[in-house]
């Protein structure tokens, strides 16, 4: 005979009420985060993600917080964009591996992001602000201490205490979200890479998850709406989408829309060389997008409102279009910069012969004054000529008689040369004596 035993009744349905209430909710939570340590497949599409939008950073809020950047996420049919964001980590020492969509067995495959002691493969997107394709150089752990660069953070007004300065090589330079696939990034994981995604991880924390609930919610981070430039591409912190902290997507420069960094643009070059150069490799770019647009249609895959890929195509060839024209134009700038330098060289030129002959006029003129100068000298009169025009002796007493020479006392001579004189002008004694006896005798007669 059967008789009601509530403790068998009760025995009997627990499993069967837990598992009906467990089951779903189990699910629920599956579908939403994570279920791994490691970085698991979490959504799978055929549609492929639009580019990085390009947008600045928020200033950091503090010390300690780590940049973690935006993503695009699939849901309702359409991408959201997921603003990036300023986050505290979930333990000391450890770094943010960002997600990653990759193209897989025949469809888009989004593997979920993770905190460890290590980066590791985030499929070579240039998420930028560090996360330039492979790693973060953005800061690192020192003794409990997160020390930031100042060449890919922005800290405003505030006052950070670690800070150093360090530049950054990115990895990839283009504004692609996915690796793998007819457009994608051909980069693969390297062995430091593998290590770190089998190390101990810790999934998204609840900032990081508030902040994919707000942007499903939010219409206007629909790729459909917002045309890839979402009005909330960041936020300076989780969960906040209104206020000073937030930062809008920014219009793609020409470059940019045929593949520059997606939130750090490239410098742009001021000589001929570097425009041609540039003018080259946009044309490189542009023939890729039009190679995968064109694949893109033979492939026919739906779009996000269940349309084929030919308006992303269309988008595409027109982005190629455009990039084309600015390789062009700097190719055009890049050839009248070499005229204009050889229109300048030949001006140099000129300059530099003119002052030749300007020189050679200078000094001819100066000979001539010279040549001159040395005819008038010798046109004029000597000093103590003559009426006959013969040169005199500059000493006063070489036109005298000899005779007056001989009177005249010689300067410098001593007092022997006066009696010498006098002795050769008076006559002998002698000769006065004889004279007196001629005069006698004379008289005698």
């Amino acid at each position: 005979m059967n008789t009601f035993n509530p403790i068998n009744l009760r025995s009997s349905l627990r499993p069967r009420l837990l598992g009906a209430l467990v089951a779903p909710i189990a699910a629920a939570i599956m579908m939403a985060f994570p279920a791994t340590s490691s970085a698991g497949i979490v959504l799978s599409v055929n549609i492929a993600p639009p580019p990085i939008p390009v947008y600045e950073q928020p200033p950091l809020p503090g010390d300690g917080y780590i940049w973690t950047p935006g993503y695009w996420v699939y849901a309702e049919d359409d991408y959201y964009w997921v603003p990036g964001t300023w986050v505290r980590p979930p333990t000391v020492g450890y770094l943010w591996t960002p997600g990653y969509w990759a193209w897989e067995g025949g469809r888009y495959n989004f593997r979920s992001g993770y905190w460890g002691p290590h980066v590791g493969f985030y499929g070579g997107v240039n998420y930028g602000f560090g996360y330039g394709g492979r790693g973060y150089e953005g800061g690192y752990w020192n003794h409990g201490a997160f020390y930031y660069n100042r060449t890919v953070n922005v800290f405003g007004d505030y006052r950070v205490r670690n800070v150093y300065e360090r530049p950054v090589v990115n990895v990839t330079i283009n504004r692609v979200s996915f690796n793998g696939g007819a457009g994608g990034i051909s980069l693969r994981a390297t062995s430091d890479e593998e290590r770190a995604e089998h190390e101990r991880h810790i999934q998204a924390i609840g900032d990081q998850q508030r902040q994919r609930e707000m942007a499903i919610k939010n219409r206007e981070l629909r790729a459909s709406v917002n045309h890839g430039a979402p009005p909330i591409a960041a936020t300076q912190k989780p969960g906040v989408f209104e206020g000073p902290g937030v930062v809008r997507a920014r219009e793609a420069k020409a470059e940019e829309r045929a593949g520059g960094t997606a939130a750090e643009p490239k410098p742009s070059g001021g000589e001929a060389k570097a425009n041609t150069a540039a003018g080259q490799a946009t044309s490189v770019d542009a023939k890729a997008n039009a190679e995968a647009a064109k694949s893109a249609r033979e492939q026919g895959t739906p779009t996000a409102a269940g349309r084929t890929t030919s308006v992303d195509a269309k988008a595409n060839a027109e982005a190629a279009k455009k990039a084309r024209e600015d390789g062009s134009a700097n190719t055009a700038a890049g050839r009248t910069t070499s005229v204009d330098a050889k229109a300048n060289a030949e001006a140099a030129k000129t300059a530099r012969e003119d002052a030749r002959a300007k020189a050679k006029a200078a000094r001819t003129e100066r000979q001539d004054a010279r040549m001159k100068s040395d005819a008038t000298q010798s046109e004029k009169p000597q000093p103590n000529a003559d009426a006959n025009g013969m040169q005199q002796d500059r000493n006063p007493r070489a036109n005298e008689p000899k005779a007056e020479r001989a009177d005249r006392p010689v300067q410098g001579a001593g007092p022997a040369e006066p009696k010498a004189r006098a002795e050769r002008k008076a006559p002998p004694a002698a000769s006065k004596e004889n004279d007196k006896k001629k005069g006698e005798d004379s008289k005698q007669q």
